[in-house]
């Protein structure tokens, strides 16, 4: 049983953070990642704090699937969810041989320059289909981001807001996607050993704190208006973006 205190606070802001994204106020569940796993890292080994963080999310992803219910679009979760696994499979037979700080570099500089095609193009605010390669290739690289550092968000608003879809459908559509993916992910967390007693035990005491997240993130999502709510995503995924890079890099190179 992990009893550091310290470790503790880091995991209950970590996972209200990640409440709000579930919630749908976009990026804060990003920023939850960037928090919980290089801090928590100092307590125990990185990939035992995303297999801890997991029950929590499931619980989470449950609280949001209700809330939005029968409101997000089965086309895309038919299309994208098979892909996504892939991407956690992929993650499950590299894991030995790419670093966390390598995916954070590589998700943070495609996150900086997706956003900032949003800012500099005249026409940033028309929905627009996803090319054909976006179309596999953003919901692939969810699952595996997700597999590996719980940042599956990002991939996946390259994928969704370029659509400009409903905010509701929006939140509805990634919200069945996380569980279904979270609920994919324990086969193989369970096949690398980290789903133990101990893990599921500090799983178990951080739970309570899933819904409250959620609530305020949906709360927030409800007082926003739809221009307001894509302004407010891109900014978090940029910022998102940023700290993913800058930690990878430092951690890589100096």
């Amino acid at each position: 049983m992990i009893l550091d205190p310290l470790f503790y606070v880091v995991a209950i802001i970590s996972v209200f953070l990640h409440g709000m994204g579930k919630g749908g106020f976009i990026g804060a569940g990003s920023f939850g990642s960037l928090l919980a796993i290089p801090v928590m890292s100092f307590f125990v080994p990185p990939f035992q704090a995303v297999a801890i963080l997991l029950i929590p999310l499931i619980f989470m992803d449950c609280v949001t699937v209700w809330r939005y219910r029968h409101k997000w679009n089965i086309e895309i979760i038919k299309f994208i969810i098979p892909l996504a696994f892939v991407g956690v499979l992929i993650g499950t037979f590299t894991f030995s041989y790419l670093t966390n700080d390598h995916i954070r570099m590589i998700i943070g500089l495609m996150a900086i320059i997706f956003c900032l095609d949003y800012y500099f193009r005249k026409d940033s605010d028309k929905p627009k289909k996803p090319s054909k390669f976006a179309s596999y290739f953003w919901p692939s690289l969810s699952g595996f981001t997700s597999f590996s550092i719980h940042a599956g968000g990002l991939p996946l608003s390259f994928y969704l807001l370029p659509m400009r879809l409903d905010r509701t459908m929006y939140v509805a559509t990634a919200g069945l996607f996380y569980l279904l993916i979270n609920l994919f992910k324990i086969f193989p967390y369970a096949y690398l050993g980290e789903m133990n007693f101990e893990n599921i035990y500090t799983s178990l005491l951080l739970l309570p704190l899933a819904p409250l997240g959620v609530y305020f993130g949906a709360y927030l999502v409800d007082k926003i208006g739809q221009d307001w709510f894509y302004k407010i995503g891109y900014f978090c995924t940029l910022l998102a973006g940023c700290k993913l890079f800058y930690d990878g890099s430092v951690n890589l190179f100096l």
